[in-house]
């Protein structure tokens, strides 16, 4: 059985590249001896699989690029194993297959284009992130390249050099089970009534960390033209303050609520009536499949996965950055509750069929065995 060390900053249910770290390993684990590294794993692994903890310093932020590298790296001095995958930026010195759920680098232009520069440079975090995101695509530093989306996979190309050939593109997927739960009238009913809606309010939702860059100015901006009973409903552990502002300044701040990070994120979809993402810059944007997993229309940007998933009409409607096109996508469906019903069942049939996690892992498995092979050639396989 091929032996597989697979590193990622952390392995969860909770986060973006954690979560889907987490689901292809539980996946592969029949298929591989698989070995987790990374500084904490929750819920722990079990049987058969194994983890390496990995003690980085992980304060201030800023040096969790550098420091998880070292200390991954460490971890895995005196083992032997035929691959090294490493998950997104936290990766070991040296990888025979790494995943690029983000280009960095593409993200750093795209601040420069919006005039938002002085605030990234600012950041000792996203220099940390480049350093260690350059050395990583260097030719001699890994074999195979898996990007979650085509976008991604031209900005490897583009900003790195890294051949075309040695890329796979394989997309993530959504666990649809965890997103249509059986008892999710009563989750609904539960969230709804902690925030005080009434079943005629229409909940615009948004989930995400980084309340700027994923366009959540614009959906605030956006309510002030839409009927009072179009509400927003913002969940994710970014500082709420200035968008606070903003909703109070433009008279609708009882119309906005945040209701901060949540580990249980599959409730807040129940609760919602659309799902709405005008994202500046997303790779991929798993939130959005699991939205419509759950029956949301998804109206986003034509970004990450939504630039393919989302149909106009269909299951949502692609959107620009700014309140008067999310308006304009937001009334008619406000406006007519059978309308988001049937996209919203349409986006719930379209996610399920968008690909599954044992296509993930047996594409993932492919590359794996390229790889083992090519080591047997060059004879570095031991």
């Amino acid at each position: 059985m091929v032996r597989v060390a697979m590193s990622s900053f952390a392995f969860n249910n909770e986060g973006g590249i954690e979560r889907v770290s987490y689901e292809l390993a539980l996946r592969l684990a029949d298929r591989v001896d698989m070995t987790l590294v990374a500084t904490d794993v929750a819920p722990p692994p079990a049987a058969p699989l194994e983890w390496i903890k990995v003690d980085a310093v992980s304060r201030p932020g800023f040096v969790i690029p550098v420091t998880y590298s070292r200390a991954a790296t460490r971890a895995l001095t005196g083992r032997r194993f035929d691959i090294v995958h490493n998950q997104g930026g936290c990766a070991t010195r040296a990888q025979d297959v790494i995943t690029a759920h983000s280009c960095h680098r593409a993200w750093w232009e795209m601040k420069f284009r919006q005039g938002e520069a002085l605030r990234a440079i600012a950041n000792p975090f996203h220099h940390a992130v480049l350093r260690v995101e350059q050395a990583n695509y260097r030719p001699e530093r890994f074999r195979r390249a898996i990007a979650v989306s085509p976008s991604v996979a031209r900005e490897l190309t583009q900003y790195y050099g890294v051949d075309p050939d040695r890329i796979t593109v394989i997309p993530n997927a959504v666990d649809v089970a965890r997103f249509q739960p059986m008892d999710a009238a009563a989750r609904r009913a539960r969230i709804r009534g902690r925030h005080g809606y009434s079943d005629d309010d229409v909940v615009l939702l948004f989930v995400g960390k980084e309340f700027r860059r994923k366009g959540l100015t614009a959906i605030i901006s956006a309510l002030p033209s839409l009927p009072e009973t179009v509400k927003l409903l913002v969940v994710g552990g970014d500082d709420p303050a200035a968008f606070r502002s903003q909703a109070a300044k433009a008279g609708i701040g009882s119309r906005v609520t945040f209701a901060g990070h949540s580990p249980a994120v599959e409730d807040y979809f129940q609760a919602g009536d659309l799902f709405v993402f005008p994202t500046a810059y997303e790779a991929f944007g798993l939130v959005m499949l699991e939205a419509a997993a759950a029956g949301l229309p998804v109206l986003a940007t034509p970004l990450g996965v939504a630039e393919e998933f989302v149909v106009d009409g269909r299951n949502g409607a692609l959107i620009e950055r700014d309140g008067a096109s999310i308006a304009r996508a937001v009334a008619p469906l406000a406006a007519d509750r059978e309308l988001r019903r049937r996209m919203g069942e349409n986006a719930r049939v379209d996610a399920g069929g968008y690909t599954s996690w044992k296509t993930v892992a047996a594409r993932t498995l492919d590359v794996y065995e390229e790889v083992v092979e090519a080591k047997r050639r060059d004879g570095s396989l031991t």
